[in-house]
């Protein structure tokens, strides 16, 4: 294995050896300290199994602050079978490998995504060309983040993978407000606040948030701009009724490749982002089961603008995107549980290109499409005498578009628990039908295409997954999950000969694998977590796809006001770039192996139970290392931010 491997798993090991001298000298004195609460896991929050085998990772608040971290990429960088790329420190630079994260080999394709972005399970993202845009999540506003590395087509649909940001709640009782400052290297500078309660049977949350840096090279700035606010009712103690709104605005430069990188120059251009999410919700419970229903509108834009710099076409999106959701679960018999609902989807969208010297731009829409779906699910639960759990389900989500007909998506899975013991496995096809981006492209990019896109069909993944954990007693669970993608009928554009150009399901690939990670909490002020990941793709120039990747990290309450957070990683060589919707594109692009080590510092002054500061500092890229996401593209290095928060 290769040297920086070694350096990650050191590094960890460094830092955990002087923890645990520390605890064993400290036994045989007299001196009282105040109670000390469990610290946090690092990296990751949880990772858990619902009832129809679907594991899904967590990283909760307290992971994104120890992290440091300014984006979603930035959040999920540790997460095992999350590969990110980037080019600028604030900022994602028009999605792709500007910035945007990639779950076992999935999500490189442009135009159109595999990889869904949601906010409280519903879309967000560029609606003319399809894929994510990850400037368009609050992170800095969101209690936390859920990733989905396959599927569930009970639970979300039109997918194959998906990240979720999960919406911040008022506490249980009484008011709060809390900020953040903080400034650092490269320009870098960053503010937030929040406020909320509950006052009887209503809660409010309101909170706003601004990041800006320079960047660590000519044009590699950036800037995002966040409010959020949410408003929940409790008509009874059954039913709750929510509206939640998000205004985002941001922009992101792209520093261009360095002379010899054998990239086109795009030094300079512009890649800006805006958009309002109004998303009202109604939840309800009874003694047989609960439901909710949500209704949503999303109206954005997305530019791009680089006549002026790199001599191509400007592109100017507008788009909206608009639906329903509802979802009902009955216990209709003992141990047993049934699942259904109907999703409506609306996308409408125009765009404008704008090439140099051209007096009349090419321009598409708007038009619109429209997809429904529906889906039933079952599970039951039996229990023996030894409290040993058996939990096998079935399910599916029959689909119909108005430009590309209906498709099936069957899952099954089963989940054991017995003890210490959990096991899961499952079967699931995920289908992404085309969005609006086909119908654009062949309008501004290659009028040649023509109507040819009206005969294309959904993309078809089948997924597969098993997966066991064990507990070791309460601080410690080690896991390993195993998984299979099979992706057949991925559309691309083909050139002549023969005539005609045209769109085609035809292309196929495989990604699979295992994720290892390991948890434990030695003592109660130190937990230590650790995790490798190894992906195999098919075809092997699949980009954003590294054979291995290794992670750690470690959270250590050195005393009760003073905590230690480091996080570390290695990701093996890789290919990069965008995956081309042309027939046999090759990814030519390659990035050498790097490993990295992040590490941040707090000092706590509880002024009373509920007044409490904190003083920062975090270290980014301590060993100074150089990486890049692309060729030509260097990331930034050694890199210093100093912060203060304060709440009561």
């Amino acid at each position: 294995m290769k040297v920086p491997t070694l350096s990650c798993l050191c590094v960890l090991a460094a830092f955990s050896a002087p923890t645990l001298r520390a605890a064993s000298a400290a036994a045989p004195t007299t001196q009282v300290l105040p109670a000390v609460d469990v610290v946090a896991t690092p990296i990751v929050a949880d990772t858990t199994v619902n009832p129809f085998g679907f594991q899904t990772t967590i990283i909760g608040r307290e992971q994104i602050e120890a992290l440091n971290a300014a984006d979603v990429a930035a959040a999920l960088r540790r997460t095992p079978g999350v590969t990110i790329a980037r080019y600028n420190p604030v900022g994602s630079f028009g999605g792709g490998e500007g910035g945007a994260v990639f779950l076992r080999g999935l999500g490189s394709s442009r135009p159109g995504g595999e990889i869904k972005t949601t906010i409280d399970g519903v879309p967000i993202g560029n609606g003319v060309f399809n894929h994510p845009l990850l400037d368009l999540l609050p992170l800095d506003l969101a209690s936390g983040v859920e990733v989905s590395r396959r599927a569930e087509p009970v639970l979300a649909g039109n997918m194959f993978a998906s990240v979720n940001m999960l919406v911040p709640r008022a506490p249980e009782s009484g008011q709060f407000i809390r900020g953040t400052t903080s400034a650092g290297s490269f320009g870098a500078f960053s503010e937030k606040l929040e406020a909320g309660g509950r006052w009887g049977p209503a809660e409010i949350y309101a909170g706003q948030s601004y990041r800006r840096a320079d960047g660590h090279r000519p044009d590699a700035d950036g800037r995002l701009a966040n409010g959020l606010a949410r408003i929940g009712w409790h008509v009874t103690p059954r039913l709750e009724l929510s509206y939640l709104a998000h205004r985002t605005d941001n922009r992101a430069t792209d520093p261009g490749p360095e002379p010899g990188a054998g990239i086109p120059p795009t030094r300079g251009d512009v890649y800006t982002t805006a958009a309002w999410l109004h998303l009202a919700g109604a939840n309800w419970a009874r003694a047989e089961g609960a439901g909710g229903l949500k209704a949503y509108v999303s109206d954005g834009e997305a530019n791009w603008y680089r006549r002026g710099t790199s001599a191509n076409a400007d592109s100017l999106n507008d788009y909206r995107l608009t639906g329903v959701r509802w979802r009902e679960s009955q216990h209709v018999w003992e141990g047993g549980e049934i699942v259904g609902g109907v999703d409506l989807d609306w996308t409408r969208g125009e765009t404008v290109s704008v090439p140099p010297g051209v007096a009349r731009p090419l321009s598409f829409g708007p038009e619109s499409f429209r997809l429904a779906s529906a889906y039933v699910g079952a599970n039951h639960t039996w229990r023996a005498a030894d409290g040993t759990q058996v939990t096998p389900s079935i399910g599916g989500r029959e689909y119909w578009h108005e430009e590309f007909g209906r498709a099936w998506a069957p899952q099954a899975g089963l989940a054991l628990r017995r003890g210490p013991l959990q096991l899961h496995a499952g079967f699931s096809r995920a289908v992404n039908f085309p969005g609006l981006e086909v119908a654009a492209f062949s309008t501004v990019a290659i009028p040649a295409l023509g109507q040819t896109w009206r005969t294309l069909r959904p993309e078809r993944l089948e997924q597969t997954e098993a997966g066991i954990r064990y507990d070791l007693g309460a601080a410690t669970a080690i896991e390993l999950t195993v998984f299979r993608n099979q992706g057949r009928d991925r559309f691309v554009f083909v050139p002549p000969p023969p005539p005609p150009f045209r769109f085609i399901n035809v292309e196929t690939f495989r990604t699979q694998g295992a994720e290892l990670t390991f948890m434990t909490r030695p003592i109660k002020t130190l937990s230590l977590f650790a995790g490798a990941s190894k992906l195999q793709a098919t075809p092997a120039d699949l980009p954003y796809a590294p054979r291995w990747s290794l992670v750690g990290g470690l959270t250590w309450r050195i005393m009760p006001s003073l905590t230690l957070n480091v996080d570390s990683s290695y990701v093996s060589a890789q290919r990069a770039g965008s995956q081309a919707r042309a027939g046999g594109a090759l990814n030519t692009e390659r990035i050498p192996s790097f490993a990295l080590l992040n590490a941040r510092i707090g000092y706590a002054f509880q002024w009373d139970a509920a007044h409490r500061t904190e003083v920062f500092v975090a270290v980014e890229n301590a060993l100074d290392r150089e990486y890049r996401y692309r060729p030509g593209y260097p990331m930034p290095g050694i890199g210093y931010t100093f912060g203060l928060s304060a709440g009561w």
